[in-house]
């Protein structure tokens, strides 16, 4: 489903030469649980935003199903991220002139264009249920607080159905419990066949996936389960 293929990633910092990501190679297939760990500025954060294809590898390719994305435009790029891809974000993307029930019905109309509404509907009703956020669907993401908003962007990437869920920190300002709640929500996606790609600090998480990669200096240094 994904295939990492020996990929590069430099660029400058405040003038600083930075060589981000050393000759990472790595396949995904499908009901796959993968978590990155390692040291802030190991690569972790890049990797993920390379395979999404908001940033280009250096050097290498990346592949999702048949799709070289590194080699193809950038409307092509998005309609890819919107077919394979629900992608948890560290920081909350997610505009802040709509809803939450907008901006979910946003994110899974991108992979559902010609769907029934109520379609949508059945699927909000269960992704609401498993991250109890009912009572934020009418309000604007400006007016949540950093839990809230880590669960609906946790939302805004399940709610798609996609066979690809690439998470950045998906527990990062969430309570114990919550960050159960969404322990249970990623154990539920890979048993329906799911993908999973995570980037994680968090311990009890990083054990919940079959395979656990520690990065250090861009490269794969360990392989720690």
């Amino acid at each position: 489903m994904i295939r990492i293929n020996n990929i590069h990633l430099y660029y400058r910092q405040h003038g600083i030469a930075l060589h981000a990501l050393r000759g990472v190679s790595l396949d995904i297939n499908p009901g796959d649980y993968i978590a990155l760990v390692g040291p802030s500025g190991s690569g972790k954060s890049s990797l993920i935003a390379a395979v999404t294809g908001l940033i280009f590898p250096s050097e290498g390719d990346i592949f999702i199903d048949r799709f070289r994305i590194n080699r193809i435009s950038r409307n092509a790029r998005a309609k890819i991220r919107a077919k394979y891809c629900g992608i948890i974000f560290q920081f909350s993307e997610m505009p802040g002139r709509f809803t939450i029930r907008e901006n979910l019905y946003l994110s899974w109309l991108s992979a559902h264009r010609g769907k029934d509404l109520s379609e949508f509907e059945e699927r909000l009703e269960l992704v609401c249920a498993k991250l109890d956020i009912h009572p934020l669907l009418e309000i604007r993401p400006g007016n949540l607080s950093g839990g809230q908003l880590q669960k609906t962007a946790i939302a805004r990437a399940i709610i798609k159905d996609a066979p690809i869920i690439l998470a950045d920190e998906p527990s990062g300002d969430l309570d114990p419990d919550n960050v159960k709640r969404v322990r249970n929500v990623l154990q539920e996606e890979i048993e329906n066949g799911k993908s999973i790609l995570m980037v994680t600090h968090d311990a009890k998480l990083a054990s919940d996936a079959h395979t656990i990669y520690e990065l250090r200096d861009g490269q794969i240094h360990n392989v720690l389960k």
